[in-house]
């Protein structure tokens, strides 16, 4: 996939369709945009682009801009115009508009309640007035639902805030991911058999207290994980954490590495234990469960 900056936007020389957004965590409602932008553009014979951002205002974004970038060459988007919000924030709609038309632009393929420019005066209203004027097609695209709510990024992000991770992933379709690097933690987990990887999480993501179930890549290979978000009552440590046990990996030691970690489905909350003996008994009656929830998951492939 081409990626152009926004201030070469002009040298581009093609026709395309383009669907324009934050595109934050490339979740379902997203995806429709972009398969329609696919579409529209094998019909017409022209190029399927996207103008996206990579840095924006957010409480934590839901993947990375390399993810993103992958998920949309995965859409099949041929083209990426991006730049960061601030760049263009004081680009007014019709200006904005201008820049795409300039370049290339044939069909434009938008989200419903779709808004743009300084101020975000731009909306529906004002592209199909000037459709006609400046000689492009709209497409609206309707809002995508799962189990009848609208699927929205802020959305998603409340949910995985309150650690309603099996909810997330349906609004996503996929498995929510987060990217961090190992740390040295209080190391208790290694007195009682159940070394885990404490992670410093890029974009600060913030997940919902309790144990989870997923996948951690490591080495290019995928392991079953035991995962916690949050403090450590039984120790009375009150620092947040995210923690994994890679279950079949070992004691490796993973400092300085880089860990991806998928989280399937939220087990329970967080307990304060009455000494180390029982701590150990619940993690191990834990990573039992993990183990067969994910046996009937289809889980992850490299």
């Amino acid at each position: 996939m081409e990626k152009i900056h926004f201030r070469d936007m002009g040298k581009f020389k093609g026709k395309f369709v383009t669907g324009i957004g934050k595109f934050d965590g490339v979740h379902t409602g997203h995806r429709e945009i972009l398969r329609t932008i696919s579409s529209e553009a094998k019909e017409k014979g022209l190029l399927p682009a996207v103008f996206t951002f990579r840095k924006f205002p957010a409480e934590f974004l839901l993947c990375s801009w390399d993810e993103k970038i992958n998920f949309l060459e995965e859409s099949h988007i041929r083209l990426c115009f991006w730049c960061d919000l601030d760049e263009i924030s004081g680009l007014s709609h019709e200006n904005f508009l201008n820049s795409l038309l300039s370049a290339g632009l044939k069909t434009l393929v938008v989200g419903y309640n779709f808004r743009f420019g300084t101020g975000r005066k731009g909306d529906i209203e004002f592209l199909q007035k000037k459709q006609k004027e400046k000689g492009f097609n709209l497409v609206i695209v309707p809002p995508q639902r799962v189990d009848g709510d609208i699927v929205n990024s802020s959305k998603i992000r409340t949910l995985i805030k309150h650690g309603e991770i099996t909810e997330a992933n349906k609004f996503l379709g996929r498995y929510f991911s987060v990217t961090g690097e190992v740390v040295s933690g209080i190391n208790v987990g290694r007195t009682i058999g159940f070394p885990t990887a404490n992670l410093s999480l890029e974009n600060k993501v913030r997940i919902g207290q309790g144990v989870y179930a997923g996948w951690a890549q490591h080495d290019r290979k995928i392991y079953k994980a035991a995962i916690v978000a949050g403090v450590s009552p039984t120790f009375n440590d009150k620092r947040e954490k995210f923690e994994v046990f890679i279950i079949d990996l070992g004691a490796k030691d993973l400092y300085g590495e880089k860990i991806k970690v998928f989280l399937f489905k939220k087990l329970r909350e967080q307990v304060k234990f009455k000494d180390k003996e029982k701590l150990k008994l619940r993690i191990s009656a834990d990573v039992k469960k993990i183990k067969s929830l994910l046996k009937k998951e289809p889980g992850l492939q490299m």
